[in-house]
Parts: structure tokens; sequence; C-alpha cells
């Protein structure tokens, strides 16, 4: 994967800082409260500077979420062709909530919580955003284990095991999510136990895909 150019890690930065400031207000104000105009005012923005970035006031407020699916899928299609879907996909959620367990991303996951409880609207948004992340991960999934093949993979088994791989994602992002609403009181290392210990109970059975439990 080429590395970014200092224009694009500028351009980077800049939509991460005004992310940044839209998530404060949100979290002070309220998503629904919160004007794109108050937005860009706080970054020292005009708001066609805003509309540069970031299409909607929504589109800022998830920009944080779509950049962590994109660094989970990157994640899975680096590990090694052996490893399994679920063992591919295991290590890179856990390699996300470690990052989110450093005290800023912590602090940006509480605030992201906050405001998506706050409000009605975007949690019916975060639900059809989720489905595009699960598609994009069982993607990822997909073609991890379809190279991984010897054979030719006749179409109603390629719309099986999509299925199926896009169910897995599913299950396991359940976990992540379920584990950061409701553990917010628990150290680092208590909600990585908790994640693994839930992940491990609900591994699939198939050895191509995950296997038994370990």
């Amino acid at each position: 994967m080429p590395k970014p150019t200092l224009r694009e890690l500028s351009r980077q930065a800049s939509r991460q800082r005004i992310a940044d400031v839209a998530l404060e207000l949100f979290d002070e104000h309220g998503y629904d409260a919160t004007t794109v105009e108050e937005i860009a005012a706080a970054a020292g923005i005009s708001e066609r500077t805003f509309f540069r970035y970031f299409a909607t006031k929504d589109e800022a407020f998830f920009s944080t979420a779509a950049e962590d699916t994109a660094a989970v899928v990157e994640t899975v299609l680096s590990r090694p062709s052996s490893e399994a879907p679920w063992d591919a996909l295991q290590y890179a959620v856990e390699q996300k909530l470690s990052e989110l367990d450093q005290e800023a991303e912590y602090e940006r996951s509480r605030r992201y919580q906050a405001i998506l409880a706050g409000s009605p609207d975007l949690t019916a948004h975060q639900y059809a955003r989720m489905s595009e992340s699960q598609d994009r991960v069982g993607e990822a999934l997909w073609s991890r284990w379809a190279s991984a093949q010897s054979r030719e993979i006749n179409p109603s088994e390629e719309a099986d095991m999509r299925l199926v791989l896009r169910a897995l994602v599913g299950s396991m992002l359940g976990v992540l999510s379920e584990v950061l609403m409701r553990s917010e009181d628990r150290a680092p290392e208590a909600r990585m136990a908790l994640v693994r210990a839930t992940l491990e109970a609900i591994r699939p059975g198939r050895a191509d895909i995950g296997g038994a439990a370990r």
C-alpha cells in the first residue's frame, strides 16, 4: 500500500481536527442542537471550508468510525493467509480495542457513545452505517477465505459463504459494541478479558472459518 503524500496527510489532519471539534460541541450541546455554522466557527474555518471536508455534520460525527472500519479491513487483509477468518477478525478487533483504550481515544469513544445516547435520529443512522461496515469487513474476510481455497467455488457456495462471513462480522462487532457501552467502569485489561471470553463463547465450529474453541 503506497504511503500517503504530505498533502494527503495534511488533509487527514485537518479533517480529524474538524471532526474532533464537532464531537466536542455535540457532547456539550447535543447533536441536534449543534449547527454546521457553530462547528466551523469553533474550528476557525468557514462553512464553505467545512463542506470541503464533510458533506454533512452527520458525516463529521461518523468519520472516526469510518476510519476504524478501514483500519480493521486493512488489518484483516494483512494477516497470514493460513489464519482462519474468525482469528484474523478477532486480531483486528482486539487491535482496535487496544487503541481505544489509549487515554485520548478512550475520551473520544466516551463522547461518541454519550452523543449517540442523546440522539435517536443519529442512532438510527448508525445502524445503516454499521451495515455498510459489516459489508466491507465481510468482503475482506471473503477475499481471504476464497484465496485460501485450492478448488473452484460454485456460485451457490459463494453466496452462502458470503452470508456466513457477514454474520461472523455482525457477531463480533456486536460483542465489541456491547462491551464498550456496558463496561466503562472496567480497566482496559478487564475489558479485553471480557471481549475474549465472550468471543470464545460464540466461536464458530467450522474449522475453515474459526475452528472449535481453543
